[in-house]
């Protein structure tokens, strides 16, 4: 699970570069990339912060259940933001989309494993080794 949080943080972090959506504007086509149309320094700040939180947090807190929780909050804030958002002024979505939208969700998946296995080992341990009555 762990190796599938860093290449989906490294897939998240890389969507930044790449085009999102297109829009028809006057019978022309637009292409928005994330950063696009940006009008203030604090939107840059939190779509920046947006697509990369989940590779820093990997990368730098060593609080297991804290960056776990971080990543989980950010990346769902990023779909409800990026993923929802975008699906719904877009007349096309495209590939920064789509590996934004499916990494996103393979880091919340692998997160909320992670964050079980941390909260409740010993549930791990009991199916690992079950009582004698149950075998």
């Amino acid at each position: 699970m762990e190796l599938v949080r860093r290449l989906s943080a490294l897939v998240i972090a890389l969507s930044l570069g790449l085009p999102q959506r297109s829009c028809a504007n006057s019978g022309t086509t637009e292409i928005h990339y994330p950063l696009s149309n940006i009008d203030s320094s604090l939107s840059v700040i939190v779509i920046a912060a947006l697509y990369s939180l989940p590779l820093i947090v990997l990368l730098l807190f060593r609080l297991r259940k804290t960056s776990l929780v971080v990543g989980i909050l950010s990346v769902a804030a990023g779909l409800y933001l990026i993923s929802y958002g975008a699906s719904i002024v877009a007349d096309k979505l495209l590939i920064g989309w789509y590996s934004y939208t499916f990494a996103a969700i393979a880091y919340f998946y692998a997160s909320l494993i992670l964050l079980k296995r941390v909260l409740f080992p010993q549930a791990r341990r009991v199916a690992d080794n079950p009582p004698e009555h149950v075998k």
